[in-house]
């Protein structure tokens, strides 16, 4: 398995985010910490220039292995199951944009998480189901002619109520019956969801498997004292998942986190 972590420029609160400040001063420390790649942050694609990162990324060697769009619902509130056409069309065109992005970053993946919004976007599922069904179709149509991967998040039930669940999402996955459309796992959204029988549920979407992001309780870097990831890492093992686990949680407490909380997951990869 691959290991990347996410990065904010540090001009906005972040508790996702184990490196912050400087692109070329946090690829350096990802580099020296043996990190595979980088999961990048970003609200409008404007903000990203593509030939600076492929430098930075370059230079030490890492992988931009995908994009965080949560803050264009989070922040412009622009989500892709909205009854109100205008910014739900906002939203589309958004991610699209991302999704031309990833591809001039070599091929990062384009993140669907809290940019699905609520069902109360729509006012109610069934009308929800359609709006976010058609918006995810678009979006695809774009990423299968330029090859882009769309990870779409099992999600916590704090952050919105579509697709929580791993069966459920997985099954709307499979509806596509697209390649281009893969399951992301997020450690703290298992467990907030109450999740149970992981190891089990992971063999059994072992072939949408696409990202799986690495957090503890409270998003603080594992520790093994709250989340059983011996039985994450090896269900993910036995699936044979060979994509990035993605290291996503506040850069402290603890003093380090970001070397903390890799040291604690190669231990029990190594075991």
């Amino acid at each position: 398995m691959k290991t990347s972590v996410v990065w904010a420029d540090g001009t906005f609160e972040s508790n996702t985010a184990p490196l912050m400040g400087s692109l070329e001063q946090c690829a350096v420390r990802a580099a020296e910490l043996g990190f595979d790649g980088m999961s990048l942050t970003v609200n409008r694609p404007e903000e990203l220039d593509p030939a600076r990162i492929h430098k930075i990324m370059g230079a030490c060697g890492l992988a931009v292995s995908g994009l965080a769009t949560g803050r264009t619902y989070t922040v412009d509130g622009l989500g892709l199951g909205m009854a109100e056409a205008e910014r739900r069309k906002a939203a589309v065109d958004r991610m699209l944009r991302h999704t031309e992005l990833c591809a001039e970053l070599g091929g990062a993946k384009l993140i669907i998480g809290a940019v699905r919004g609520w069902i109360r976007d729509a006012g109610d599922r069934q009308r929800y189901e359609m709006l976010f069904r058609d918006s995810v179709e678009t979006i695809l149509k774009r990423a299968q002619a330029l090859q882009v991967k769309v990870v779409l998040e099992a999600i916590s039930r704090m952050d919105s109520d579509a697709c929580c669940s791993i069966e459920e999402t997985a099954a709307f996955i499979r509806s596509f019956h697209s390649d281009a459309l893969q399951l992301q796992l997020d450690s703290i959204h298992l467990h907030t969801n109450g999740e149970t029988e992981i190891y089990e549920k992971i063999l059994r979407s072992a072939d949408l498997l696409g990202q799986v992001d690495i957090s503890d309780v409270g998003r603080k870097a594992p520790d093994g004292k709250h989340f059983d990831f011996q039985e994450l890492l090896k269900g993910l093992k036995d699936a044979r998942y060979q994509d990035y686990l993605v290291f996503e949680y506040q850069a402290s407490p603890p003093e380090g986190a970001v070397k903390a909380g890799l040291d604690y997951i190669r231990s029990l990869l190594t075991a």
